[in-house]
């Protein structure tokens, strides 16, 4: 594992032609405002929490831009609606984070650029079941660079806005398709319906009670259903329940936990859960995007700030609170703004009538007066570099430490078809906010859950882009991470003077298991052997093949992963479950039969990648519903 001191800084240098501003002439602007006081003070959570944002004004830039540039970038996104990123003749000096691959890798992954021109900013992002990214900004930032077409420009009685601020990415091809929301989505939860839907809620002023509909199909657009919840939520989390319902938690004085009503029909009340105002360090606040997973057992995993509870979402109550990672200093969520995933599932290890156990990871984050005493001060604290993890069901088990290569904060923490876990983006000081993160971690984190303690990490080859506050990633269907977003700034700024602008190239990272060498031998379901779905405890049957040479069963695993929401940091009902085999019949092509999880509390209903993965090499996913 590499230490600190082994870390190389790669510095990204231009000679600015003009004087940096004196730290007392910087403007440094909250992503929410008004809150008065010092770290410490009160909150009141009958507050409306929108009433005192108001977008600093500004002179609008005059950016030039390139015609060939221009009618480039349009082509590669087949829209005439894209606008070009502007010129940038010169770039703010910049400190970047890189580690030397770990040595026992060959291959420790390779990056490429997949499109220059996203359109919007990639603030939340989810992959649909028709092999779309959805990426979703906020309206409240002003002109992303894609336009909506003439005729449907989004229409309110302070603001007529002629601009797309959520798109449809078609990652195999770059093309992109302007997609119209019409109340702000910014800072908002979300996750899919067992129709492949994706559902999202909350969100910044008149959207911060919304819920929105996207049905996957290539000319579906969002439908936006206002007041449909009870409680303002944003800076919320979603939940997928056993059945495929919607729980929406917490938020920035969201005190309590609703279910997501029927489109059409709006909440009279919400749950209230006194654990959101008990883990809220008032002004600060510092537990937002709760980290929440369902648990094997049906209950509901919730962290918030440095406290754990297990919740039973039947009664509503809290049912365990697990030992507290509380020391006064640190804090794992929204803004310092940490990680966490539930671990594989493997279904191979359990025995019939036995508790399913599961694991939860959390990691990074940082100190809990960054938000408001130290990165307003131009003070950027180093992110922490400890994990912690946890069993959800056994009642006695206590918090286990590790250590990462070097602390993060605004990183996500992706599960791969393999059972390990990625750690991409992100930076190594400050935290989350306008201009509050410094030195972005350039190197992904690769974590084996199951290596002993101490040998759990290893180090991949780096980017050169610096992927900062709202930045998000994902897991494609083909097994390689997409790398959309980031934005520090409080509207598309290209500016030459900005230290991080905003980063409108999307990246394909390609993981070590698609090593060129080993994927010579990649395996290949069979989509004509997909027929139907999955029912919970039932056998399903499919076909893969590989190319060279056929492979042995102990050398198979079948995993099925749930397309997350991601925003934040956060990857919402992110998990993957790792199938008992049951059948394995080889021939022109292999046969192989699986187990579906017993129930919805393994894997709750909706769509999944399935993949295969043969020799430690995925195969590409076929899309698999269960019910």
């Amino acid at each position: 594992m590499a230490s600190l001191s082994q870390n190389v800084i790669l510095a990204f240098t231009v000679i600015l032609l003009c004087a940096p501003l004196a730290l007392s002439q910087f403007p440094f602007f909250q992503p929410y405002g008004g809150y008065g006081g010092s770290y410490g003070g009160s909150i009141d959570p009958d507050q409306p929490i929108n009433s005192d944002y108001i977008p600093q004004p500004e002179v609008e830039p005059q950016y030039q831009t390139d015609p060939e540039d221009a009618k480039a970038q349009q082509e590669a996104a087949g829209n005439p609606l894209l606008l070009p990123v502007p010129i940038r003749t010169q770039k703010v000096n910049w400190t970047g984070v890189v580690i030397p691959p770990s040595k026992t890798l060959g291959f420790a992954g390779s990056w490429e650029i997949i499109s220059n021109n996203s359109g919007v900013n990639c603030m939340h992002l989810a992959i649909a079941r028709h092999n779309k990214a959805i990426m979703i900004d906020t309206i409240a930032l002003g002109k992303s660079l894609l336009k909506l077409p003439e005729g449907k420009c989004r229409v309110t009685p302070n603001v007529t806005d002629c601009y797309a601020h959520s798109a449809e990415f078609d990652y195999d091809t770059g093309k992109i398709r302007e997609l119209k929301i019409e109340s702000d989505t910014w800072c908002s939860s979300g996750g899919f319906a067992p129709d492949g839907t994706l559902v999202q809620t909350g969100g910044y002023n008149e959207g911060d009670r919304s819920v929105r509909y996207l049905k996957p199909c290539p000319t579906c657009d969002w439908d936006d259903y206002s007041n449909a919840l009870y409680k303002g939520r944003w800076y919320g989390t979603q939940v997928t329940l056993a059945d495929g319902s919607p729980l929406v938690l917490g938020a920035r004085r969201g005190f309590s936990i609703e279910t997501v009503p029927e489109p059409g029909s709006s909440n009279s009340a919400a749950i209230p859960f006194r654990f959101f105002q008990e883990t809220t360090d008032n002004v600060a606040e510092n537990n937002l995007y709760p980290f929440v997973h369902l648990s094997p057992d049906g209950n509901v995993f919730i962290f918030a700030n440095d406290r754990a509870v297990i919740f039973d979402p039947k009664t509503n109550k809290i049912v365990r609170e697990l030992p507290s990672l509380k020391d006064g200093v640190s804090c794992r969520n929204y803004p310092p703004s940490g990680m966490s995933a539930i671990l594989p599932i493997d279904l191979r290890k359990t025995t019939a009538g036995q508790p399913i156990d599961a694991e939860v990871i959390v990691c990074g984050g940082g100190t809990k007066t960054c938000f408001v005493e130290d990165a307003p001060n131009g003070r950027f604290p180093n992110a922490l570099d400890d994990c912690y993890r946890i069993s959800l069901t056994n009642p006695a088990a206590k918090w286990v430490k590790e250590v990462m290569p070097v602390g993060r904060t605004m990183s996500d923490f992706l599960i791969l078809p393999t059972g390990d876990l990625l750690i991409i983006n992100g930076a190594r000081r400050g935290c989350s906010g306008w201009l509050f993160g410094k030195d972005p971690v350039l190197t992904p984190f690769l974590y084996n859950p199951r290596e002993k303690l101490g040998n759990r990490w290893k180090t991949l080859v780096a980017t050169t882009i610096a992927r900062m506050y709202h930045s998000t990633s994902a897991v494609l269907p083909d097994a390689t991470i997409m790398v959309a977003g980031g934005n520090a700034n409080q509207k598309y700024d290209f500016r030459d003077t900005t230290e991080f602008p905003t980063e409108m190239r999307i990246e394909r990272f390609i993981p070590p298991y698609l090593d060129p060498k080993q994927s010579q031998n990649r395996p290949v379901i069979s989509d004509g052997s997909i027929t139907g779905g999955m029912r919970y405890g039932e056998k399903f049957t499919f076909e893969f093949s590989t190319p060279k040479s056929q492979v042995n069963q102990a050398d198979v695993m079948v995993t099925m992963y749930a397309p997350p929401y991601t925003t934040h940091g956060f990857s919402m009902n992110q998990r993957l479950v790792i199938l008992n085999i049951e059948a394995y019949k080889q021939g022109t092509s292999t046969e192989v039969t699986v187990t579906a999880p017993p129930n919805g509390n393994i894997a709750p209903a909706g769509y999944y990648y399935l993949f295969v993965v043969a020799g430690g090499v995925p195969s590409k996913a076929a899309w698999v519903q269960i019910l």
